[in-house]
């Protein structure tokens, strides 16, 4: 692998564009005015935009990289991806891939939830030629859960997201960026070809296809944070495998949910 800037590929990770706050918070939501400045700015500087299931390809040695490609993905599937971010995308000429939790599209919000797109919203993405990929069925961190619990959120997201958009779902996005070598393990089982984690780091051609880099852009992230990725400065390139603190913070949280799980067992014994 060539260690030089020139070798990163950006992989941006939006989640909201807009001015309303995501899980209580404004950190997450891009102004769609600098969203539509970022966009411009890509579109200046020559990139060539790709989908995640075009990149796993080169990723998988079936195809060449372009020359000075670009992903733009987004996650949750919050409705301004169709009624803000999509219009942006097509004024300039891009193309995107967007993850959604299956069990949310055109579900009603709970109570303090975030709403999600609907189902003829999904297909309006997938109709201007967005990518759709699944980001679980509930989005729930997978790292902590059972067997039959992650074929629920690999597997029936798929089979959800498939039945009504009529078109194979290749490409899967952990939530919270959480996987571990038994998440992996069902997410190839399951057919998808292409996983993306988070790291916030540069992806290159010799990263993890099924742990495929990328940086989270926020608010203040700003045209200056996009020039910088795109020049393959300001943050690393990827790394293969775990880091020892993200095998130690999955080991602290799995600890945490037995500890809440067994309190009731604990409060209200049995004979």
């Amino acid at each position: 692998m060539n260690g030089s800037p020139r070798a990163a590929v950006p992989v941006l990770c939006y989640h909201s564009i807009g001015d309303v706050r995501r899980d209580g918070t404004l950190r997450w939501s891009v102004s769609p005015g600098d969203f539509d400045e970022q966009m411009a700015l890509i579109r200046e500087r020559g990139r060539t935009p790709m989908t995640v299931g075009g990149y796993a390809a080169v990723l998988h040695g079936l195809a060449s990289l372009p020359p000075r490609p670009v992903l733009i993905t987004f996650d949750d599937g919050f409705p301004d991806l169709a009624e803000t971010a999509l219009p942006v995308l097509l004024r300039h000429r891009l193309t995107a891939t967007a993850y959604v939790i299956a069990a949310r599209v055109g579900a009603a919000p709970l109570p303090d939830a975030d709403p999600s797109l609907d189902w003829d919203q999904l297909r309006e993405l997938q109709a201007h030629g967005l990518e759709i990929g699944s980001h679980s069925r509930s989005h729930r961190a997978l790292d902590c859960l059972r067997p039959a619990e992650l074929h629920q959120e690999i597997v029936e997201s798929r089979q959800m997201l498939e039945a009504v958009t009529g078109t194979a779902v290749h490409s899967f996005a952990y939530p919270y960026g959480y996987h571990s070598p038994a998440v992996r393990t069902t997410v190839r089982a399951a057919g998808y070809t292409s996983a993306c984690a988070v790291k916030n780091a540069l992806s290159h051609s010799g990263d993890d296809v099924f742990a495929i880099a990328r940086v989270l852009i926020e608010r203040d992230t700003g045209v200056a944070g996009i020039e910088a990725l795109l020049q393959g400065t300001g943050r690393p390139l990827a790394w293969r495998g775990e880091r020892l603190r993200t095998r130690g913070w999955r080991a602290y949280r799995r600890a945490r949910q037995l500890v809440h799980t067994a309190r009731p067992r604990l409060s209200h014994p049995t004979s």
